[in-house]
């Protein structure tokens, strides 16, 4: 089972700025102790931050929603990484049918059962359209986000990246099944 359960950030009212690029803007955007993202692997929490978390991820988190959703059949690659840890999956797919395999692994010696506990499920098979449909909901709040925050991204590859974002949200059908009734 894989979900991605929102938080309900509140967003820093910033004054109109242009950005480098699309994850540079998490930092101004998000308070530091303010909600996160809880990604469900096989019904273990993940937890992603706002800011922090969702700075260091969020090119990969795009890549793989865009990469899964353009193309019929593939293989590829996503790497992913919160204050506990570092998370690498290997996504292949064939029409719906995706499988994932993850792999944790911790920053600290604290953490290792965490990891373990992670590890011991990583493999997962499930709909690729029901995957999309839970980064689709992300993806979402994201955009919403970023339109409320006044800010803009100057123009180049950030800038075609944010119309990528844009493209592959609209490209998802479906919200995640948390958000849907």
């Amino acid at each position: 089972m894989f979900t991605i359960q929102l938080g309900h950030p509140k967003i820093n009212r910033i004054p109109k700025q242009e950005f480098g690029s699309v994850k540079d803007v998490f930092l101004s955007l998000f308070k530091s102790p303010e909600e996160a993202i809880y990604l469900y692997w096989n019904q273990i929490p993940i937890r992603f931050r706002y800011k922090e978390d969702l700075h260091w991820s969020f090119n990969d988190m795009l890549a793989l929603a865009w990469m899964l959703q353009k193309e019929k059949k593939g293989e590829t690659k996503a790497s992913f990484q919160n204050q506990l840890m570092r998370m690498e999956l290997v996504c292949n797919w064939n029409d719906d049918d995706l499988t994932i395999k993850g792999s944790f692994k911790p920053f600290e010696f604290l953490y290792q059962p965490y990891g373990s506990a992670l590890n011991q499920s990583e493999i997962l098979k499930l709909s690729k359209k029901a995957f999309l449909s839970e980064w689709k909901t992300l993806l979402h709040q994201v955009l919403v986000s970023l339109e409320a925050s006044n800010c803009s991204i100057k123009d180049g590859l950030e800038h075609r990246r944010l119309e990528l974002l844009r493209q592959t949200e609209n490209s998802i059908q479906d919200y995640g099944r948390l958000y849907t009734a």
